[in-house]
């Protein structure tokens, strides 16, 4: 588990209401939200994503009604976010809304929970509010174990959607008891953990002769994520080595067939030391 920022009570006395009022609702913002979450695929854009994440930040200042209010020049301050004109944040929350359709898998093919994890959105002059479904309000708060956890600043710098889904899905499974972590991403589950679209990076699909495309998927997707994890100096996340997974034959020899990654990870702070 990250650590968290907290808010030490008897500094509170130096500032006065007006230098408070300035500062903005996201910064030290901590996403919390339970690993069946964090592991769902949608169909967002990372802007979209992001925006997402600034309104689950917030998920415990909600109403009764489940509703989140944000404020506009806060999400457009964190996120360096200039809109043409005033409709671009509705269109952009509409498709938010739209697209948070997510399916959850239970223990056996007959357990599942599927939905939408917003409702609606509504806009006043200078806020946006974003309704949750509360179905799903124990998986975002509330959370005792089997969450994932990270700063909105550590990821609102990501351009690449395929880094965004790596990151959280190797926080999902992080075990903070470890200086490194290790996780397996197993050939089936690469369309899920970076939101591929069905037969993608594939030759032949649907065909006898159908096979995955390793080196295109590695030079458009995993690489280039995995470069921009390492890059970003707000990204607490570091990957150490990523390699393929191959079969073992029982003579002790490798084939070539390629069953999926092995992602060695750590976390770091601000000058790159390992936390």
């Amino acid at each position: 588990m990250h650590d968290y920022k907290p808010v030490v009570e008897d500094k509170l006395e130096h500032f006065d209401n007006t230098e408070l009022a300035k500062a903005n609702m996201l910064d030290d913002a901590l996403i919390v939200i339970s690993n069946l979450i964090a592991r769902a695929s949608t169909k967002w854009t990372i802007e979209e994503t992001k925006l997402f994440l600034c309104a689950v930040s917030r998920i415990k200042t909600r109403d009764k009604d489940n509703w989140v209010t944000i404020s506009k020049k806060d999400i457009q301050e964190k996120l360096d976010i200039t809109p043409q004109n005033g409709t671009w944040l509705r269109e952009a929350f509409k498709k938010v809304v739209k697209k948070s359709f997510i399916q959850i898998d239970g223990a056996t093919e007959d357990e599942w929970h599927d939905g939408f994890l917003l409702y609606s959105a509504k806009s006043s002059r200078k806020d946006i509010s974003v309704r949750f479904n509360e179905s799903f309000i124990p998986l975002l708060d509330q959370l005792s174990m089997h969450f994932t956890e990270f700063y909105l600043d550590y990821v609102k710098d990501f351009k690449r959607l395929s880094s965004y889904k790596l990151y959280v899905y190797l926080c999902s499974w992080a075990d903070h008891s470890y200086q490194d972590h290790e996780r397996k991403i197993a050939k089936k589950d690469i369309q899920k953990v970076f939101g591929l679209n069905e037969g993608e990076y594939w030759r032949n699909y649907g065909t006898d002769k159908a096979r995955f495309d390793w080196p295109y998927f590695e030079r458009r997707v995993l690489n280039p994520a995995i470069e921009e994890i390492n890059s970003l100096t707000s990204c607490d996340m570091h990957i150490l080595s990523c390699d393929k997974v191959r079969h073992q034959k029982k003579d002790g020899t490798y084939s070539r067939e390629i069953l999926g990654y092995d992602i060695w990870y750590t976390f770091v702070d601000e000058d790159g030391f390992r936390k």
